[in-house]
Parts: structure tokens; sequence; C-alpha cells
């Protein structure tokens, strides 16, 4: 899943298996980290038997029948959760107390309005593949189920940005014309011609012969790659080719290296899926 989780717990021989993304869970401690970082794509009906049966597995026999109880007598899912995640103790009280607050919202949510917040989170966070498999599920496997046509139009602008973000303005292009359709928002309407205009940056000759709003915003970008030379990482850039242009190749070398190492990070950290 991502991460070393420390158990302490009894291991299940049979895995609960979660039908949506298809992670197999075989501890208590595996449950509650699913659950707090899930917590968006997670219904009620997750609260069924099989969840029920893997607790009894896991040697927890008293929260099985707890969640037995209040699945029985219509309990939230707010509360089954804070009372799973309060009995296996591998968050802190204050961990689960800063969870509270978005899980007591969740009964009142659709799987859209909880797809969209997540991927809002991802995106907001540089998470941009996972962001995309958010909004891309709102979109395909849903239809925008729920979800009030100003929202559904924000997911069509957010997944361009998400694309523009990663340098993929050709798709970005397509969800901001989608956005502008739905939602008639300006702002989806120049962030697809922005995103146009760098799609063919490279491809194509400068049209001279643009409207208004094209010329516009081009004249935007122009005045932010301009400003972009200021900007601590091209002043960065330049002392690096400066220590090549000086003979310093050992300086330079360790230079590219840590240059490098830093934009192989946020590759790793914005093509993350969770």
């Amino acid at each position: 899943m991502g991460k070393i989780i420390l158990c302490r717990g009894k291991k299940a021989d049979t895995p609960l298996t979660v039908l949506q993304t298809g992670v197999k869970l075989y501890t208590a401690e595996e449950l509650c980290y699913y659950i707090y970082n899930n917590i968006y794509l997670i219904g009620q009906d997750f609260i069924d038997d099989n969840l029920i049966s893997f607790l009894d597995e896991t040697g927890e026999k008293e929260l099985a029948e707890r969640v037995r109880k209040l699945k029985e007598t219509g309990g939230s899912l707010a509360q089954i959760f804070v009372i799973i995640l309060k009995t296996i103790d591998y968050y802190s009280v204050a961990e689960i107390e800063q969870l509270k607050g978005i899980l007591n919202t969740l009964g009142k949510q659709s799987v859209c309005e909880r797809l969209k917040a997540r991927g809002d989170g991802y995106l907001n966070a540089g998470y941009y593949f996972a962001a995309v498999r958010c909004y891309e599920s709102i979109i395909k496997d849903y239809k925008g189920k729920d979800l009030l046509a100003a929202d559904y139009a924000k997911v069509y602008h957010n997944l361009g940005t998400a694309y523009a973000r990663m340098f993929m303005y050709d798709k970005a292009v397509i969800y901001y014309d989608e956005a502008y359709r739905t939602g008639q928002h300006e702002e989806s309407k120049k962030c697809s011609i922005a995103a146009l205009i760098m799609a063919k940056k490279d491809k194509e000759p400068v049209n001279v012969d643009v409207d208004e709003d094209e010329y516009v915003v081009q004249k935007e970008l122009e005045t932010l790659m301009d400003n972009a030379r200021y900007s601590d990482e091209y002043r960065e850039l330049e002392d690096i080719a400066r220590l090549k242009a000086d003979g310093n190749l050992a300086q330079y070398n360790r230079a590219v290296d840590e240059r490098l190492d830093r934009w192989r990070t946020a590759y790793i950290k914005y093509s993350k899926t969770f």
C-alpha cells in the first residue's frame, strides 16, 4: 500500500479485499491505514459482513461485535470508523480528532462529492496523477452523479489543471473546453487558450493574427515567461551553467546531481497514485 505499517495484531488468513480498489488487507492496522487515507472513497457499503468477519479473524472480536450491532441499528459511517480507529489504536487521539470533522460529513456526501474533495486535496498537494484518477472516476464511472453543474464544471477544470501542471497541454485543452461548456466560467476559457498556446508553442509558428481573447492571454504568458528569469530556480540554473563555463567541473557535476534529484523527487510525487 506504499508504506511500511507496524502491525502488532494477528494476521488474517483470508484478507479483506476492498472491491473498489482491489486492495487486500491482512491486519487491523492495515485496515486503519486504509480507512484514514481513503476516507473520501469509502461508502456505507464498506460496513458489511466481510469487514466484521475480518475483524473477528484478526483477533478484534469485541470490536467485530460492536460493529455488527452498529450496522444492525443503523450506526453512521463516522461513528463506526471512529470506534474502529480508537479501538485498534494505530493513530493518535489528535489524528483521529482531526479526521472527525471530515467523518461527520461523510454520511451526507455522495461518492462523487467525496471523490472531488479527495481529488482537490491531491491537486493542491501536487499529487497530479492521483488527482487525475479521482476526477476521471467521477466522469467515467459515475457521470458526475449527484454533483451540481457548477461542481461538475470544476471537476473538468481541475482535471485540465492537473494535466497542464504535468505539461500535458493537449489534454488540458480538452478538459478546460469541457469545463467552459458545462459552467461557462471565463477562467476555464482563459485557461484553455493558455494551454492551447503552450501546446502549439514548439510545434507551430507564432500566429500574429489572433482574436482579442487570445492576444490578451498571449501577452500574459509572455509576461510570466519574462518574469521567470527572476525566480530563484532560474537563477540557480544560471549559477550551475556558470560553474561549467568557469571550469569548476566537480562543483558543476554535484550541482547538476542535486538539481536532478530534486526534479526526480518532484516527478515521483506528482506521478504517485494511492
